[in-house]
């Protein structure tokens, strides 16, 4: 699978599941996902408990997959610099600035973005990195 088959399986699995957008944990209460664990499970196919428990481990678990990190840098990409830091940012400001951009208000915006909206960018990111497909289902 290339990344942007990653970002599209994040997509279902946020639709499925839900955002998650508190700040303890990857997973809520009601087993909605944090953004970044969506692009982990969208790239792995699975989810390890310390997702749900341990977030140090489950932010090593991101950082060791090469696919996550590339479904997570790719979204990251995509933010642009009003979110990221590119000339400074490693591994676990990515993966931290991602999950925040998903779950605050961005400056001088009231609300964080939507679901839905969440959603969509990552359509985009995925369009953007494979084109073909995304005309060849429409």
């Amino acid at each position: 699978m290339k990344t942007a088959d990653h970002l599209r399986r994040a997509v279902e699995l946020i639709e499925k599941h839900g955002l998650y957008t508190g700040d303890d944990s990857y997973v809520g209460p009601d087993g909605s996902l944090d953004l970044c664990a969506a692009l982990y499970q969208g790239a792995t196919c699975v989810l390890p408990e310390v997702f749900r428990t341990d977030t140090v481990a489950a932010t090593e678990a991101i950082k060791s997959s090469a696919w996550a990190m590339a479904a997570i840098r790719a979204v990251y990409d995509a933010l642009g610099p009003e979110v990221t830091m590119p000339e400074t940012d490693g591994p676990d400001e990515v993966i931290d600035r991602v999950s925040h951009w998903a779950a605050t208000a961005p400056f001088r915006q009231a609300q964080p973005p939507t679901r839905t909206q969440v959603m969509g960018r990552l359509l985009r990111t995925a369009e953007a990195l494979d084109p073909q497909a995304a005309t060849a289902a429409a």
